[in-house]
């Protein structure tokens, strides 16, 4: 994860600032109180919003946050993180008293707000856009600052905490609370077992207790089957005379009735045709109402029919073939039990794949990294070998070549030489003269003397060019070329001049030919001189490469036996590491061989799961569907009753009319009073002896119950005691499982946090002696409790309260870095969801010493590969050094803060605070 964009409008002193974050190391700086640790406040409230007054600075209140003369604020933080970018919007509006004076701030309505390309919808309320930043970042408002977050003076929060306040924030960065929970959840678990024994247990006592005082089942049975015969009979009797009595009874009813309708029988009459009418209506309506329920009906059938093949057909599956899922309790009952055993193999894949192959991956992955390392290394180290080699072998190659040089020039200056003096012997130099004083000396005085004497004899042939012509002339024209006389005017023996002059001629010929030669012979002199010389230097040069030659052989022959050594010890460390990862496969193929066990499993339980819910639902549907049946033909039963009941008006009211016009002619009221007597005297000895059987029937039901009484009790006792016994075994069962989960859990537990706290060691100290330079303390130890010590150079474990305040702070920067590297390993991805490590003025309690440490911490941090590090500090090393350096500044006059980035900004800060007052380390209005 990492912050790429911060907008603080009205927020503290910033009226509009706009900060750009880049990857690596962002440093803020700048005089105090101008709006550093604003930044990485706005930077907290961007993710975390109102948590700020609880985690971030102790008299810190929302009102504080929205700059005086504004009545709200807004701060927009764009992040990425997981590929993702989020942006993030919190407006915080001020709320005013009666007297307009500032009484509270809340969040504006409709704020905070969060969106994403990779959110399916934008997050507005607060609570669900808290949820959702807290599942990206990977963690709440307390683990950002009790990890990544070191806030200004609170740099020693971990270790002034107590060790179980330091345990709990731990375990909670370090993901070990999750286990603590299960572990909770499961001895609930397990108590809850434990109850249900003791019940059961206490239930089964009372349950034998009862079944020792009833009789035998079969005893009672006996009875009852005797008793149950007498009923029967006397059943038969009673209902013979029943029978008679109705039929009297029924008789006498219809006699009686007859002499009371006699005297209004007219007037009946009219009443029931009317009522036929009515009747009739009736029942033509109650026959649409039929029709409209039968239908219904039919549809529900169909449904109902339709949800009983889906469940006969689920029934039908393999995975089911162990359940009875055609009875609704039974499915539900085992839907429950798979429900327990799908939860119980999703736990156990869990612990496999989170717990024991997370660990042994971890172990192989930096095994790999190891081996990878040597394999590299040694690769280098024989191409460094076999560079080596070759270099020995050239070295020997070039002096062979230069031992065959030097003797080749040796004998080429020898011949030079020769030459050199042969040539000088020409020009009158000295044989003894070195070839530099020939060269430098020699040859250039005799080409001077050459040239000087060939310039004078050519100045004379000239001369004596120029008397020829002018003798020429005068001999030929007979006037002198000069002075216009004649020939014999200058008693010139014109021929014997000219023969003179011829003869002088002819010797400055000769003298010019002879200095030719003797400046071409200078020429090959010369050349000769420089082929010796050359050959000298050649000479020298390949002295030289022989010297050079055997240092380089002496050189390479030692680098061979340092890189043949060093080899030899990477190959032994390559064959231990091979080895280890050997072993970390076998455990690494055993694990996974558990979990596709488990995963197994887990498909096979959830597959059950799934289909025992879907029979639980097909019951539901059927029995929802079954209750339509039933009331549809309820009321089509009392719709058919009515209409029924309407035609049988009918009929009656018809049969009525029928026979009140018959009756009116022929009813004899006498005759009927004389029939109604005699059935009377029928009836009352009929029921007198009906009495008598009822009686005795009524006491052999009460004896009959009273037996099936008894017998159900024996029934429900012994089924009572079975199903105790088996709840009992069922808590014994269930105890056990739970007590071994939370062994396993515990077990899991303690070797995450060894491991945990073997990291935390090694990477505290590695950060620690990156930081600490003096001598009092070798090292830190955190024990299995968590608790910290400082190791003093004679081993003695030391409380870090007993330290000073810089090595305190020192102690926590380091342990803060090494839970910021466990969790970045924990995530994966080299931290790529993790936040970027915040640091708000470190160098607060470290002297000068330690602070230019500070900067070999957060290089060492870098190498983390964390893509972020946001920094506030004054120190100038640290700005230097920075990827990101940006300037924070505050105009005095507005009081508004403003930023500037790049190094131009960091040159002109670190030119004005050679004429401003140095400033401190403490920043308090930042």
């Amino acid at each position: 994860m990492k912050f790429k964009t911060l907008i603080l409008e009205n927020i503290r002193s910033y009226e509009n600032g706009h900060i750009d974050f880049e990857d690596g190391e962002n440093l803020l700086f700048g005089l105090n109180g101008a709006g550093k640790s604003t930044i990485l406040q706005g930077v907290f409230g961007g993710l975390f919003q109102t948590k700020m007054k609880y985690q971030v600075g102790n008299d810190f209140d929302l009102p504080d946050l929205v700059r005086t003369q504004a009545d709200e604020g807004r701060i927009e933080l764009v992040f990425e993180a997981g590929g993702a970018e989020y942006t993030v919007e919190w407006v915080i509006q001020k709320s005013y008293d009666d007297d307009d004076e500032v009484n509270g701030a809340k969040t504006k309505q409709g704020y905070p707000k969060l969106s994403s390309d990779a959110l399916s919808e934008d997050v507005s309320s607060l609570g669900d856009v808290q949820t959702e930043i807290q599942r990206v970042v990977g963690m709440d408002a307390e683990s950002f600052v009790n990890s990544v977050y070191v806030q200004q003076g609170d740099i020693t929060r971990l270790i002034h905490a107590s060790t179980e306040d330091r345990r709990k924030i731990l375990d909670g960065l370090l993901g070990l609370n999750r286990l603590d929970e299960y572990v909770d959840r499961m001895e609930d678990a397990r108590r809850e077992y434990k109850k249900a024994k003791r019940d059961s247990n206490s239930r089964l006592d009372e349950t034998k207790k009862r079944l020792q005082d009833l009789p035998a089942e079969d005893e009672i049975q006996s009875q009852i089957n005797k008793t149950d015969k007498k009923i029967s009979d006397i059943k038969g009797d009673i209902d013979d005379l029943e029978s008679k009595i109705d039929g009297l009874e029924d008789e006498r009813e219809t006699k009686t009735e007859t002499l009371d309708r006699i005297d209004d029988l007219q007037v009946e009459l009219d009443e029931t045709r009317d009522k036929y009418e009515d009747a009739e209506s009736d029942h033509e309506t109650y026959k649409e109402e039929l029709q409209e329920e039968k239908e219904a009906q039919r549809k529900a059938e169909d449904a109902r029919d339709e949800a009983q093949e889906d469940l006969e057909a689920l029934a039908e599956r393999d995975e089911l073939a162990d359940y009875d899922v055609l009875d609704a309790d039974t499915a539900e009952q085992a839907h429950l039990t798979a429900q327990k055993e799908a939860e119980m193999a999703r736990s156990e894949r869990q612990s496999i794949e989170e717990g024991r192959l997370n660990s042994l991956q971890s172990d192989l992955d930096r095994v790999e990294s190891d081996i990878e390392e040597t394999v590299d290394e040694i690769e280098s180290k024989e191409s460094e070998l076999d560079d080596v080699r070759a270099e020995v072998e050239s070295a020997e190659s070039r002096k062979s070549d230069a031992e065959k040089r030097v003797e080749r020039f040796e004998n080429a200056l020898e011949n030079d030489r020769t030459t050199v003096a042969d040539l000088a012997v020409e020009l009158d130099i000295p044989q003894d003269a070195s070839v530099d004083d020939i060269d430098e000396s020699h040859i250039p005085e005799t080409r001077q003397t050459i040239s000087s004497e060939r310039e004078q004899i050519v100045e004379k042939k000239s001369h004596l060019g120029t008397l020829q012509e002018q003798v020429d002339n005068l001999e030929s024209e007979g006037e002198c070329p000069v002075c216009g006389a004649t020939d014999d005017a200058h008693d010139i023996d014109s021929e014997a001049v000219a023969a003179e002059h011829k003869a002088n001629l002819e010797a400055a010929e000769e003298r010019l030919a002879e200095l030719d030669e003797a400046q071409e012979t200078l020429d090959d002199l010369r050349e000769a001189v420089r082929d010796a010389k050359s050959t000298r230097n050649d000479l020298e040069d390949a002295r030289g490469e022989v010297e050079q030659a055997d240092s380089d052989i002496e050189d390479a022959e030692a680098r061979v036996d340092e890189v043949e050594s060093t080899l030899e010890g990477l190959r032994g460390e390559l064959e231990e590491y091979r080895s280890k990862k050997e072993r970390l496969n076998d455990e690494i193929d055993d694990a996974n061989e558990d979990l596709e066990d488990a995963e197994v499993r887990v498909n096979r339980v959830e597959t059950v799961e799934e289909l025992l819910s879907e029979a639980v639902e097909l019951h539901g549907r059927i029995s929802e569907l079954e209750s339509d049946i039933d009331r549809h033909k309820e009321n089509r039963e009392r719709i058919g009753e009515l209409r029924r009941t309407a035609y049988d008006r009918m009929s009656d009211l018809k049969e009525d009319v029928e026979e009140l016009e018959a009756e009116l002619g022929d009813l004899d009221a006498e005759s009927i009073r004389d029939d109604i007597n005699e059935i009377d005297d029928y009836l009352d000895e009929f029921r007198e002896t009906l009495d008598g059987k009822e009686s005795e029937e009524e006491e052999l039901v009460n004896k009959l119950a009273s037996l099936n009484s008894k017998k159900e009790q024996i029934q429900e006792e012994t089924k009572r005691k079975k199903m105790l016994a088996s709840q009992r075994e069922w808590a014994n069962e269930r105890i056990d499982e739970a007590t071994e989960v939370i062994k396993k859990y515990k077990e899991v537990r303690g070797k995450l946090r060894q491991q945990n706290i073997y990291k935390l060691n090694e990477y505290t100290n590695e950060v620690f002696s990156d930081l600490y330079r003096d001598q009092s303390y070798r090292g830190v130890h955190i024990d299995k409790k968590y608790n910290i010590y400082l190791i003093a150079q004679d081993g003695e474990k030391l409380k870090p309260q007993l330290s000073s305040g810089g090595e305190s702070g020192i102690l926590n920067l380091a342990l803060r870095a090494g839970v910021y590297k466990i969790i970045t390993e924990r995530d994966g991805v080299a931290g790529a969801a993790l936040p970027p490590f915040i640091l708000d003025e470190p160098t607060t309690f470290l002297d000068s010493g330690h602070v230019g440490e500070l900067q070999t911490m957060i290089q060492t941090i870098g190498e983390w590969n964390v893509p972020q590090i946001l920094l506030v500090s004054h120190d100038e090393t640290l700005i230097e050094n920075s990827d990101h350096a940006i300037l924070v500044e505050k105009d005095p006059q507005t009081e508004t803060s403003r930023v500037r980035s790049g190094h131009a900004a960091v040159e002109e800060a670190t030119n004005d605070t050679e004429t401003e007052a140095t400033v401190g380390d403490t920043a308090t209005d930042d």
